[in-house]
């Protein structure tokens, strides 16, 4: 009859729910930290020193980034992680291997599209030249952007990008983040690059 049948799925139900929960307690997501910690001084004016760090290597699954960049900036000086593939395994991403860069440039906050010449700027605050830029991308099943948001000194930035992200703001693929800066300042700056992974999903309707 329908009510025994009503019965008898509930029955499997709560069968099959405690197994489903242990299942997917498994496969919760991952997630990487990078930090990378103040620059050394160069010892020549004006010149550039450059940490390079491996994202991650034959994965394509990144699901959420998170990018911290604190500096105390100056009119002058220069800031900037830069994303992209290392396509001929130097260690190092080249310049013709970067893709999008964010940081700080000559007192301004700013997202650079590398491979199409496009920059976007958000200006610091009068006499605020030190700041915190934090960016959170988040990545859809498609392996696109799919939620962007920013802000720069405490205050939203880049709000042009949060409606429809670009792919270029991330991509699953790259696998080198390079951290330079230039500028004849004492070096103060902290980078954090945080991005998870999901290793497996179960949906259930």
């Amino acid at each position: 009859s329908p009510t025994c049948d009503i019965i008898f799925i509930m029955k499997v139900y709560r069968c099959i729910l405690p197994a489903l929960l242990v299942a997917m307690a498994g496969w919760q997501a991952s997630a990487r930290t990078i930090p990378v910690p103040t620059q050394p001084v160069s010892p020549f004016a004006d010149s550039e020193i450059s940490t390079n760090v491996v994202l991650h290597l034959h994965r394509t699954d990144a699901r959420d980034v998170q990018l911290h960049i604190q500096l105390d900036g100056t009119a002058t000086n220069n800031l900037e992680v830069a994303f992209g593939r290392d396509s001929n395994t130097n260690g190092v991403l080249d310049v013709s291997e970067m893709e999008t860069v964010y940081g700080w440039r000559a007192g301004r906050y700013f997202i650079e599209n590398v491979r199409a010449w496009e920059r976007m700027e958000a200006e610091a605050a009068p006499g605020a030249l030190c700041g915190v830029i934090d960016v959170h991308v988040a990545i859809g099943r498609d392996f696109r952007p799919s939620r962007f948001s920013a802000t720069c000194g405490g205050a939203p930035a880049f709000g042009s990008l949060s409606s429809a992200p670009p792919a270029w703001l991330f991509r699953s693929d790259w696998d080198m983040m390079r951290v330079a800066r230039r500028g004849t300042c004492q070096p103060a700056e902290w980078v954090r690059c945080d991005i998870g992974y999901t290793r497996g999903a179960i949906i259930v309707r």
